[in-house]
């Protein structure tokens, strides 16, 4: 048998399953759930024939999805050694999506044909909300991946006549972060650097209190590994921080183009439109530039023993106006923890 026709016959096998796969069944109580379970070691339970019919469709649709799991790992093997057709292995994972079955492996199976035609599909199942949330969220992981060239690629063009976001010191600032993208971990204070923070600190604070604190705390511990789904502002700041991998590429351009592909990955957007989009995360990027700089500066005027009257000035701006609030309060602590061993020393 050739290995064209090995595939089709997977693939004919899979369209087979699909098809014979009763439809699941929803509505069930916790003491159904007990009792299917119970049901397999003691067949002598007693049951209402709705709960026969139910339970015997139940296991029905389970081997289906065993079966239709085996059927793709076989197909998966054979995209990796490329004896499959990628546009029909495309179609069946995706329709194993649709029909709910095995559906994680079936995104899997879409992720390894890849572009284009994995990717297409896995496009299409990120924006159909009859697909559950957490397969959603899985979809859009390998989509990110696939795409993520693309991002790199445009995160490389010259930034050149696109409309800069951020004020003219931040983008010549090297430091901070901003979607997870770091600059050196602990550069050596010097007065030109500790002059560069404290004005990138005095550009990048609002001019009143921030409606919604900035930036958001960081999920705890990887989404997948959770109850909960990976929160949204995490998807869009993955998409964003390729995009724009430092202050100098934060462009009104760029960002706009994080939008549409925001949209079209299905990201769930707080914001009413682009330039909702925009403001948020404008003040986002900065705030996680400020959560750096604070950082630094706490650490490094701690070390001299000495917090000049302009930091905690700006780090009580930052706490009252709601931006990198706990880089802040850090700082202030540290900073009235010298005042007190100073005013020790000269007690002594």
């Amino acid at each position: 048998m050739t290995h064209d026709e090995k595939a089709a016959g997977i693939l004919d096998g899979l369209a087979a399953a699909i098809a014979e796969a009763p439809p699941p069944t929803y509505g069930w109580s916790e003491d159904e759930h007990d009792l299917y379970e119970r049901s397999e070691s003691e067949p002598g339970l007693p049951l209402t024939d709705e709960q026969r019919q139910r339970f015997a469709s139940a296991r029905s649709r389970q081997r289906a999805v065993h079966r239709i799991e085996d059927l793709l790992r076989l197909l998966t093997e054979a995209v990796r050694q490329e004896r499959v057709p990628a546009p029909a292995v495309s179609e069946a994972a995706e329709a194993c999506v649709r029909a709910g079955l095995a559906v994680l492996s079936a995104i899997d199976l879409l992720a390894a044909v890849g572009v284009p035609h994995g990717e297409q599909a896995l496009a299409r199942v990120v924006l159909d909300e009859s697909v559950g949330e957490h397969e959603r969220c899985w979809a859009r992981e390998h989509l990110l991946r696939l795409r993520r060239p693309r991002y790199e690629e445009l995160a490389a063009r010259p930034v050149e006549g696109e409309e800069p976001l951020l004020p003219e010191v931040v983008r010549g600032f090297p430091y901070g972060r901003h979607g997870g993208v770091a600059g050196p971990d602990d550069p050596e204070p010097t007065e030109e650097l500790l002059f560069r923070a404290r004005a990138v600190l005095e550009a990048l604070l609002p001019d009143r209190p921030l409606v919604w604190p900035e930036p958001l705390p960081e999920p705890e511990g990887r989404w997948y590994e959770g109850e909960e789904e990976r929160p949204a502002w995490v998807e869009v700041s993955i998409v964003l921080g390729a995009l724009m991998p430092d202050a100098r590429r934060v462009t009104r351009e760029r960002m706009t183009e994080g939008w549409r592909e925001c949209t079209r990955l299905g990201i769930e957007l707080q914001d009413s439109g682009l330039e909702d989009f925009i403001d948020r995360w404008v003040t986002r990027i900065g705030a996680w530039i400020a959560e750096w700089t604070l950082s630094w500066l706490a650490l490094h005027l701690w070390r001299e023993g000495h917090f000049p009257a302009w930091s905690t000035d700006l780090a009580t701006l930052y706490a009252q106006r709601r931006v990198a609030v706990e880089q802040a309060s850090v700082l202030l602590s540290e900073a009235a923890d010298v005042r007190c061993d100073v005013s020790a020393r000269h007690r002594a």
